[in-house]
């Protein structure tokens, strides 16, 4: 909560020492946009999950005045594939390791997040225009809130015994060995917390009214995933991550 707060003043001392004499310029256009992006979840985060292009957002722009933007974004981000189906344990019965998914194609583990930003652009250029050929560099500093669900299911138990594996109609495996087969009870994990992010971006003009914007951003998330120790996964806090964005902007003139 404490960065968020520092984050959040950051933005706005930024806007008001960078607010130009000339804003009227360009103040009161606004615009729609969306964007996909590459998720890259970091530390103990990026042990549950890895980076793909799963994420993919809207957001609403206003121009304060030629250095500031203010922006409000909802983006969808799906992580897949969690390490839970595919990293192996040691099932203490055979003295083997397993990977669940190996053994039950059904497990998964998977999370997604829906999420709420109120974010500042403050443009490097104090000259910046909004014209065709144009491109303006850019820090974006948000917050908001991060709600995702988080859901482990059909994982494999490794505390079964053999004739708890027998009793749920275990098969064997090529040396005749006997297979765990009994599952965790789903175990799902839903919250909404509050995050930060800070970022570098740059918007390109292709005409007057249509912009690309890329960007790169790092998130704070003031949330948790649960410990898995036969697995060695220890408890998550704060949840880490990095993405990068690329999108269109529409704007509208006032």
């Amino acid at each position: 909560m404490k960065l968020v707060k520092v984050l959040c003043v950051s933005a706005l001392f930024l806007a008001l020492w960078l607010h130009p004499s000339h804003a009227q310029d360009l103040r009161g256009k606004w615009g729609v946009g969306g964007f996909v992006a590459y998720n890259m979840p970091m530390y103990g985060f990026g042990d549950r999950f890895g980076s793909e292009v799963n994420k993919w957002g809207l957001n609403f722009s206003y121009v304060a005045n030629p250095r500031v933007t203010m922006e409000v974004e909802y983006h969808h981000a799906s992580l897949d594939r969690g390490v839970l189906e595919t990293k192996p344990f040691m099932w203490g019965v055979t003295k083997k390791e397993y990977a669940s998914k190996d053994v039950n194609p059904d497990s998964r583990y998977d999370m997604k997040f829906n999420s709420l930003l109120l974010s500042g652009m403050v443009h490097f250029r104090a000259n910046r225009s909004m014209e065709e050929g144009s491109y303006s560099p850019y820090i974006v500093v948000g917050a908001g809130y991060y709600n995702h669900d988080t859901v482990a299911e059909n994982i494999l138990w490794p505390g079964q015994t053999e004739l708890d594996a027998k009793g749920a109609g275990a098969g064997v495996d090529a040396n005749g060995d006997i297979l765990p087969a009994v599952v965790m009870q789903t175990q799902q994990d839903t919250r909404t917390a509050v995050a930060a992010n800070v970022g570098v971006g740059l918007e390109a003009f292709l005409t007057r009214t249509i912009a690309i914007d890329v960007r790169g951003r790092y998130h704070f998330i003031l949330s948790e995933l649960r410990a898995y120790e036969t697995w060695q996964l220890r408890k998550v806090f704060p949840m880490q991550m990095v993405d990068f964005a690329a999108g269109f902007k529409f704007y509208f003139w006032d």
